[in-house]
C-alpha cells in the first residue's frame, strides 16, 4: 500500500534525479519527469480513489497527513494536469536557460501539492504552501520575464502572511494546530479576522477581484507549458483556503443576511465572486494575447468557484466541485492548444496569426471542445457545473448575482471565440505556411483531455458520486444522482438528462454538417487578393480582423477598467519610496548615520518593552 510520505519523498528524490539527467540530456530529463509524474499519478488514483494511502508510515516523523476526500479530490486533478503538461517538457526544455533546473522545481512543485491537500496540520500546510510559492517563482521566469516572477511573488507573500497571521491567531485563541478542530474551535471577534486574512490567502492565489493584477502577467509571460498547470492547477490552491474559510468556520454563521438566509461574510464573498465574472469577462473580451485572454477567464471562473462555495448548501457546493474538475481539464487543453501554436509560430498574439485550422486541425479542434465547456455549452463539462451554481444562485434569490453569472457565460463565449476566429479561422499569414501539426508527444495529452471534456458533460455521475463524499464529510446533505440525470434537491423537480441534451446536440450537429456538405462552396482567396480604393493592399496585417476584434464593445468600458492596475502600480511605487528610504537610512555610506537610527530604534523597543 502506497504511503502519502512514500509519494513526496519519491517525488523530493526524482526532482534531484530529473536535475542531473536534464545536465546530462535534455530528452532524457523529460522522459523521467513523465515517467514519475506518471507514477504519483497512479499511484494516487489506484490508492486513493479506493481511500487506501496509508497515513500511519513515519517515514517524515515531523509531518502528520490524513487523506480526506476533500483532499484527494483537489489533488488527482491537479496530479492530472501535471501529468498531461509534461509531455511538453521534450518539445520546451531546449529554449530554456535554466533547462536542467525546470524538471526538478516542476516534480518539487507536484510535491508541495501533495502535501499541502493531505496535510492535517496549519504549519506543514504553511510550508507546502510555501514550497509551492518559491517553486513556481523560479518557474515562471524561464518565460523570460522577471517582472512576471515579481508580480506572482508579491500577491503570493500577501496571501501567504495573511494566512500565517490567521495560523498563528487560531492557535493562540485554542492552542490548537489541526486544521479541524482549530477551525471548527475559533470563536467570537478571532473568528471573523482570521476568516478574513484565509479569504486574502485564498483570494490572492486564485486570482479573484481585488488580488486579480499578477494573473494575466504570470501567466501570459510563464512558459507555455508551465501556463496550464498555472491556470488549471495551481490557482486550485485559493479555491482549497476559501473553502476552508467558507465553510469551516462555523461563526461566521451567526450574522445573516435575512433576505437571502445566508451569513453576511458568505454574501460579501458572493458579491466579490460576481465581480470577479463580470470584470474577468470583460477585460478578456478586450486582450490580443491568447494567453493573457485565458488568464482573465481564469480569473472569471474562479469567481463562479466563489460564488458556489459563498452559498452553503449541497447544490452549490456540488457545482463548485464540479466547476474546479471542468474548468482544469479545460483550461489545461486551451493553454496547451495555444502553446502548441506558439512552438510552431512564435508568437501568441493573435493579430499576428491565422488560418492555423489549416495547419494544426487537431490542435484546433482541442482548443474548440476546450471553449465550448468554458462557456458553459452542452455537451461539455462546464454546462453541468454552471447550470448547477445558477439553480443554487436563483434558488436563493439572488438576482444580481445571476445576472453576473449569466452575463459571465455569454461574455466567455465573446472571447474564448476571439482566439478560434482570429488565430484557427482567421486568414493564413504566408509567413507560417510551412507550419505544421503539433508532434504525436503533444497530441496524446491532447486527445486525452478532449476526450474527458466531453466525458464530464455527458456521464456526470460517476464524478458527482465522488462529490457526494465531500459534500458528507463537510456535513451537508447528498445531491440526488441517478446513472443518467441529476434531480434538483430543492423541490425533487427540474431533472437534468445531460445524456439526452448530448444526443439532441449532437443530431443537430450531424445536422448542420450535412447541410455544410450538400450547399455549394464559397470561393477560397488569399488574404492579398482584394484591393482598397483601386490599389492593391500591400501589407497584409492591416487587413486581420481580430485587430481591434470588439471594438465597438470596449470603447463603451475601456476608460474604467484600469483604475485598480494603476491603484497597485501606485501602491508599488510608494513601496518602492519606502524601500529607499530605509536603503538611505541602514545601509548609507555614512557609518555614523546607520549607528544613529539603529540605537535609536533599539531604545525605542526597549523603551516599548518597559511600559
Amino acid at each position: 500500500m502506497a504511503s502519502i510520505e512514500y509519494l513526496i519523498l519519491i517525488l523530493v528524490g526524482a526532482s534531484f534525479l530529473a536535475y542531473l539527467f536534464t545536465k546530462l540530456n535534455t530528452y532524457l530529463g523529460s522522459v523521467f519527469t513523465i515517467l514519475a509524474t506518471m507514477f504519483v499519478f497512479a499511484s494516487l488514483a489506484g490508492y486513493g480513489f479506493g481511500m487506501g494511502l496509508d497515513t500511519t508510515v513515519n517515514y517524515l516523523p515531523w509531518f502528520t497527513f490524513n487523506q480526506t476526500y476533500l483532499g484527494f479530490y483537489f489533488v488527482i486533478i491537479i496530479a492530472f494536469v501535471y501529468l498531461m503538461v509534461s509531455f511538453f517538457h521534450p518539445y520546451y526544455l531546449g529554449q530554456y536557460k535554466y533547462k536542467d533546473s525546470y524538471n526538478m522545481l516542476f516534480l518539487l512543485s507536484l510535491a508541495g501539492i501533495i502535501g499541502a491537500f493531505y496535510t492535517d496540520n496549519f504549519l506543514q500546510l504553511f510550508f507546502f504552501f510555501e514550497l509551492i510559492i518559491w517553486t513556481t517563482m523560479f518557474l515562471i521566469p524561464q518565460g523570460k520575464s522577471r517582472e512576471a516572477a515579481v508580480s506572482y511573488f508579491g500577491f503570493s507573500v500577501a496571501g501567504s502572511v495573511a494566512m500565517l497571521i490567521g495560523i498563528f491567531l487560531i492557535f493562540s485563541s485554542t492552542g490548537q494546530l489541526d486544521i479541524t478542530s482549530g477551525l471548527a474551535a475559533i470563536s467570537g471577534t478571532n473568528a471573523i479576522i482570521v476568516f478574513i486574512l484565509f479569504l486574502i490567502a485564498g483570494f490572492a492565489k486564485l486570482g479573484a477581484f481585488p488580488l486579480h493584477i499578477w494573473l494575466p502577467i504570470a501567466h501570459g509571460n510563464a512558459p507555455h507549458p508551465f501556463s496550464p498547470v498555472l491556470s488549471g492547477a495551481l490557482v486550485k490552491l485559493g479555491a482549497f483556503i476559501g473553502i476552508l474559510a467558507l465553510v469551516r468556520i462555523v461563526p461566521t454563521a451567526n450574522l445573516l443576511v435575512d433576505s437571502i438566509n445566508l451569513p453576511l461574510g458568505q454574501w460579501l464573498v458572493a458579491i466579490l465572486g460576481s465581480i470577479s465574472i463580470v470584470f474577468g469577462t470583460l477585460m478578456a473580451i478586450k486582450e490580443d494575447d491568447a494567453k493573457k485572454l485565458l488568464a482573465y477567464s481564469s480569473m472569471s471562473h474562479g469567481g463562479y468557484i466563489l460564488v458556489a462555495f459563498s452559498l452553503m448548501n449541497s447544490v452549490a457546493f456540488a457545482g463548485g466541485f464540479y466547476h474546479i474538475l471542468a474548468h482544469a481539464i479545460a483550461s489545461a487543453a486551451a493553454f496547451m492548444a495555444i502553446a502548441a501554436v506558439a512552438r510552431a509560430t512564435g508568437t501568441t498574439k493573435m493579430k499576428e496569426l491565422g488560418g492555423m485550422i489549416h495547419k494544426m486541425p487537431i490542435t484546433y479542434l482541442a482548443y474548440l471542445v476546450a471553449i465550448i465547456s468554458m462557456a458553459g455549452i452542452p455537451p461539455m463539462g462546464g454546462f453541468i457545473s454552471k447550470w448547477l451554481i445558477f439553480m443554487a444562485v436563483i434558488n436563493k434569490g439572488m438576482i444580481f448575482v445571476a445576472i453576473a453569472i449569466f452575463f459571465g457565460s455569454v461574455g466567455s463565449f465573446l472571447y474564448v471565440f476571439r482566439p478560434l476566429a482570429a488565430l484557427f479561422l482567421g486568414q493564413e499569414f504566408r509567413e507560417y505556411k510551412h507550419v505544421k501539426e503539433a508532434p504525436i508527444m503533444m497530441l496524446i495529452p491532447t486527445f486525452i483531455l478532449m476526450g474527458l471534456n466531453v466525458y464530464t458533460g455527458v456521464f456526470p455521475s460517476f464524478i458527482l458520486n465522488f462529490i457526494n463524499n465531500i459534500l458528507g464529510e463537510l456535513g451537508y446533505a447528498a445531491l440526488n444522482v441517478t446513472s443518467s440525470s441529476i434531480i434538483n434537491v430543492f423541490d425533487g423537480q427540474g431533472i437534468l438528462n445531460p445524456a439526452l441534451i448530448s444526443l439532441v446536440f449532437a443530431v443537430g450537429v450531424f445536422i448542420a454538417f450535412i447541410i455544410f456538405i450538400l450547399l455549394k462552396k464559397s470561393r477560397s482567396v488569399s488574404l492579398m487578393d482584394t484591393y482598397t480604393a483601386a490599389n492593391f493592399v500591400h501589407d497584409e496585417h492591416l487587413l486581420h480582423y481580430s485587430v481591434d476584434f470588439y471594438a465597438p464593445l470596449e470603447r463603451l468600458y475601456e476608460k474604467h477598467t484600469n483604475w485598480m492596475t494603476k491603484f497597485y502600480e501606485s501602491l508599488a511605487k510608494k513601496v518602492k519610496e519606502i524601500g529607499n528610504l530605509g536603503k538611505y537610512l541602514f545601509m548609507s555610506k555614512n557609518i555614523g548615520t546607520t549607528m544613529l537610527w539603529i540605537i535609536t530604534i533599539i531604545i525605542l523597543l526597549l523603551w516599548g518593552v518597559a511600559l
